[in-house]
């Protein structure tokens, strides 16, 4: 009896270990296909951020223009409450109309708070599909109709602020279009944060710049990536 069990038992044993290295090999493709599924899967960011320069049509010009100067009407007594409710009037309107004159207007304002203000006027036509110079054009067409029509509310219309807004405005504007572009793209949550805090105009569904990058991948090692616009 014990001359049998024995080879018996070996036979088994050794079965045992071939069934085991039968399925260590197996696994290991499925492994190794696991690693390489994980190592093509990197972090990318959900969106791509870019500008797109395309012509338009002077209607749509105008009604940016518009929207544009609706919109400084809103914001101005919000932003000088005092200077407004103290130095405004209809009187102080039809005087200042069409005079132009040297302001002694603070540091603060002149050289911070009103190219600060043309910059954002500048991204803002970049969101919207204006190529660099096309933007600088429309600010600077803007932040006059916004000297000339709007601030005679209360004051003349500035020398200084007829070119410092749009174009230093335009130039700070520039360095925080390439700053932001980057901060966005980086796929990092701060980045990102802090990229639309420099230009807000990516936020607002105007932003045609804005590319959804949808990867996809059909198991064989092989993968593609869609790209969605809004226009």
């Amino acid at each position: 009896m014990i001359q049998i069990r024995v080879p018996l038992l070996g036979l088994l044993f050794l079965f045992t270990c071939y069934s085991n290295l039968e399925v260590l090999a197996s696994e290991k493709p499925a492994l190794k296909e696991s690693k390489e599924s994980l190592a093509s899967r990197k972090r990318e960011p959900k969106y791509h951020y870019g500008y797109t320069n395309r012509p338009h049509t002077l209607k749509e010009s105008a009604l940016h223009l518009s929207a544009i100067y609706g919109l400084s009407w809103a914001l101005y007594p919000i932003t000088q409450p005092e200077v407004f409710r103290e130095k405004g009037s209809i009187k102080n309107y039809r005087y200042n109309f069409g005079r132009l004159v040297f302001d002694r207007d603070e540091p603060f304002w002149n050289w911070f708070v009103h190219p600060i203000t043309g910059s954002q006027l500048y991204l803002y036509y970049r969101a919207n599909g204006y190529n660099r110079v096309d933007s600088l054009g429309m600010a600077f067409i803007s932040s006059t109709l916004f000297e000339f029509t709007v601030e005679i509310y209360t004051e003349p219309a500035s020398v200084q602020d007829l070119y410092q807004t749009p174009v230093i405005g335009s130039v700070i504007g520039l360095g925080l279009e390439n700053l932001s572009l980057y901060l966005l793209n980086t796929g990092n949550a701060f980045g990102r944060f802090l990229g639309h805090v420099l230009n807000p105009s990516t936020l607002f569904w105007f932003y045609e710049g804005k590319i959804q990058l949808i990867p996809k991948y059909n198991g064989k090692k092989t993968g593609s990536l869609t790209l969605m616009m809004d226009f």
